[in-house]
């Protein structure tokens, strides 16, 4: 029993610090804006410093055996995840930033459960339940709530910045529909070490069509901030994350991803000098609130 309970003990604290160091992650992409590094550029520099680790990961994955047979489809798939969730959606989610606040772009992003509950349930042509469409309901209030004080206070840059984190919302949500399949064909660390590394394949070409290669010379903080997006904010959360999985399931480790928006907040108050108002607060809540009870009962 005791050690039952050091597992579970163990595996929460890991979910806690994998999402803690996720969070810093919109907060160090606008500490390397304020250097005037654009978002390709900056992207550019998180996928190339974050590769080594995934092809390492890989090479130790290819040792092992394969639990099915890898064939041609499968590969093209998550290549084509790949490039929906960790480069189409990460470019949209980091461009965004340069039009709202960091603790509003994760509480955006926040949602996109909703539309992977959308998708399955026209991908399995099943209504949606009305439990789940009043939490859909309680979660956009929040969202809606936060957008019109940002719109009054901010500008008509919220729009825009909304629209680009909805759309990276969207593309990450087919990312996390397909993996539900090819993750459990092949595992989670073959699966994710494929899609990383199709995403920075394309994110190279695209540097290559719209930049000099001289625009990768960039200051020294732009470049520990770079290290620290690809390092602090997503390889070893990553691996924290996998591991707490393994100790407590992914139901229980998905719990803390409600703290996901809080600690984004506090982050971007302290280091940003964001400002964060009782509406804020409300708005968060509600889409907390929302998205944690979908989310369940989605699983359940």
């Amino acid at each position: 029993m005791l050690q039952n309970n050091s597992l579970t003990n163990s595996g929460f604290s890991l979910a806690f610090i994998a999402v803690a160091m996720f969070s810093s992650k919109s907060i160090f992409i606008k500490l390397a804006y304020e250097y005037g590094v654009d978002t390709t550029t900056l992207m550019t520099w998180r996928m190339l410093l974050a590769m080594p680790f995934y092809l390492y990961m890989l090479h130790l994955v290819l040792k092992q055996p394969m639990r099915q047979p890898l064939s041609r489809d499968s590969i093209i798939s998550i290549i084509v995840l790949g490039l929906m969730g960790y480069y189409a959606a990460s470019w949209l989610d980091l461009y965004a930033l340069n039009f709202i606040t960091a603790h509003y772009e994760r509480i955006v992003l926040y949602t996109y459960p909703a539309f992977v509950l959308i998708i399955n349930a026209l991908w399995q042509k099943r209504p949606i339940k009305l439990v789940e469409l009043a939490s859909l309901t309680i979660a956009y209030a929040g969202l809606l709530l936060i957008f019109y004080y940002d719109l009054s206070n901010l500008g008509e840059a919220v729009i825009t910045g909304t629209l680009l984190v909805l759309a990276s919302s969207l593309s990450f949500s087919f990312y996390v529909v397909g993996s539900q399949k090819y993750s459990g064909k092949y595992g989670s660390k073959f699966f994710t070490c494929i899609a990383m590394l199709a995403a920075t394949v394309a994110i190279v070409i695209h540097f290559f069509l719209t930049h000099n290669p001289s625009d990768l010379l960039q200051p020294l903080p732009v470049l520990l901030y770079a290290a620290a997006i690809a390092i602090i904010a997503t390889v070893i959360p990553s691996f924290l994350m996998n591991a707490a999985i393994e100790k407590i399931g992914a139901n229980n480790a998905s719990i803390s991803g409600s703290l996901g928006p809080v600690l984004t907040t506090i982050f971007a108050i302290i280091l940003l000098d964001e400002v964060f108002t009782l509406v804020h607060a409300l708005g968060m809540a509600l889409v907390i609130a929302g998205i944690y009870y979908l989310s369940k009962k989605h699983k359940s």
